[in-house]
Parts: C-alpha cells; structure tokens; sequence
C-alpha cells in the first residue's frame, strides 16, 4: 500500500460521514422523523456505522501526516526504512527492532491513532489544531469519543452504549466536526 492511500481513504470516508449525517438533519428538517424513514435501530445502527468510519478517517489522515511530513519514499508502507523510523519513531507493523536497540514506539498496523497523533504533536505543537496543539480548544465529547475509539467498535451491536459513551446523533455530529478540522488542518500542514 502506497500512503497517498491513507489520505484517499481519509476523505472518502470523511465525505460519507458528512454526506450521512447531513441526510439525517434533512429529514429531520423536513417535518419527517427519523422513525419515519429509518428505524429507530436503524438510526443508532447509522450513527455507530459514522463513528466507526470517523475512527478510520482519523487513523488514515494522521498516519498521512506522518508518512508525508517525514518524506516517506518506499513504493509500500509495509518496507522497512530505518532513516524515516529514525526520524519519526513509526513503522507499519508494532514492536520492530531500531538498528541500535529498542523498538520504535509507534506503529500504523493496530489502529492506534491516539497513540500516533503524539508524533504530530511533537512537530505540530502549536499549530491551534485541536488534540495537536495544546492551547487550541476542543469538545469534551468530540474529545472523549477520540479517546473511547477502537477497532473493536465494529463488533459492538449498535443498540448498547460503547465503552462508556452513548453516540448520539449530537456528539457523532462534534466528533465529525472534530475530524473535519483535523483532516483539513493537516492537509494544510503536510499537503
């Protein structure tokens, strides 16, 4: 896999969040209720789907970041590259030994996106993106939907609340937001 793929992903998958939940504040706009068109499970079914896909956007636009800012250069994000590990700390795949010893500390393979925002945020201190910069402001529950998102969210049946946090269409609608300013932040920064 090339990493321009991560960013292709990250706004493909950006677009259908946005697309959906502007689908249902239309029909909710409209006079219909959601009950009306979808079911109510079905309702709670889509916002855990956007919040899934949200997650994913996440993931694909900061590992980018990553991959762009420190001039990754292999045809597959897979190959190792000491000199760009070296730079950044991140390989694909966990635990990988350094030329020197240790392993590095970040790895794009397990979805660990809050772990990896930490390289940007070492670059990017104060660039008055949310989760990046520490002085810029962000939404408590756009904040902790970051934080209680994982790969097992796809798993999780729809109609129970998810690790503490119930997603409704209100916080689904700040974590989106919040993904959209990362994701448009960062192609600022990295292009």
């Amino acid at each position: 896999m090339d990493f321009k793929n991560y960013q292709e992903s990250s706004i493909k998958h950006l677009s259908t969040c946005k697309s959906i939940l502007h689908a249902i504040h239309l029909l909710h706009t409209v006079g219909n209720t959601s009950a009306d068109i979808l079911q109510p499970n079905n309702t709670q079914a889509t916002l855990h789907n956007v919040f899934y896909l949200s997650g994913y956007t996440l993931e694909s636009i900061i590992n980018y970041s990553i991959f762009k800012h420190y001039r990754w250069t292999k045809p597959s994000v897979q190959e190792l590259d000491h000199t760009f590990s070296g730079r950044c700390d991140f390989t694909f795949f966990p635990h990988v030994p350094r030329r020197n010893g240790g392993t590095y500390q970040y790895w794009a393979s397990q979805h660990e996106f809050h772990r990896n925002i930490d390289i940007l945020k070492r670059e990017f201190s104060s660039c008055g993106l949310p989760l990046i910069d520490r002085t810029a402001p962000v939404d408590n529950d756009a904040k902790k939907l970051f934080f209680s998102w994982n790969v097992e969210v796809r798993y999780h049946l729809p109609t129970e609340r998810y690790s503490g946090v119930e997603l409704t269409f209100a916080n689904v609608k700040k974590f989106v937001e919040l993904t959209d300013i990362l994701y448009n932040g960062l192609m600022k920064i990295v292009g």
